[in-house]
């Protein structure tokens, strides 16, 4: 399965590289580094090899990287949107965070037709529900992260924290005191 998956991902990159020119520049900034993914919900890993024009796949490699990157499916895919790295607690990066970077800036600069590449090895018909389901995931993935701070803070403030109007109004009452208590010692100093 790992093979098959390395392969099939080989073939795919290689192809949207060629029908994007543009990409070159990163791969060429990637060209003699060493990227290994390992997908930790599934456990499928693989490593990327990228030279001047093509990247190459392997299935087996466990020598030294120069950068590693650990997290579920959804959440890498999600990757391929703008997120950054850094911004996404489900994905680990050990090693030279540039390189992950311009990987990720690689990946979401292809303009990938995912359907056209997975039509002639699976057909029409699977190409095209694969497709759905990666749009899916997608957009799951991305809403779930989009929505996470929202659900967070009315948890913290159901929970844990006071609501915008208790913050008010306890900010009321300290700026009342501070008056107060700048009358009571302009008081005490006409009485001294």
């Amino acid at each position: 399965m790992n093979a098959l998956f390395a392969t099939t991902l080989e073939t795919l990159l290689n192809q949207a590289l060629e029908s994007n020119p543009s990409s070159s520049s990163v791969l060429s900034k990637l060209a003699h580094k060493i990227i290994r993914i390992e997908l930790t919900d599934i456990a499928v890993n693989f490593t990327l090899f990228p030279d001047e024009q093509n990247i190459i796949v392997l299935s087996d490699y466990y020598g030294e990287v120069d950068v590693l990157i650990l997290g579920g499916p959804f959440s890498l895919l999600h990757l391929l949107t703008k997120e950054t790295l850094t911004n996404n607690p489900n994905v680990t990066v050990k090693g030279d965070l540039n390189v992950a970077q311009q990987f990720q800036e690689l990946l979401q600069n292809l303009n990938i037709d995912w359907e056209k590449q997975l039509a002639p090895r699976f057909g029409a018909l699977p190409a095209n529900k694969l497709t759905g389901l990666f749009r899916y995931c997608q957009t799951q993935a991305h809403n779930q992260l989009n929505t996470f701070p929202n659900i967070l803070s009315e948890y913290l403030q159901a929970r844990h924290l006071p609501t915008r109007i208790e913050v008010e109004i306890f900010f009321n009452a300290v700026a009342t005191l501070q008056d107060d208590l700048e009358c009571l010692e302009q008081r005490v100093q006409q009485l001294l």
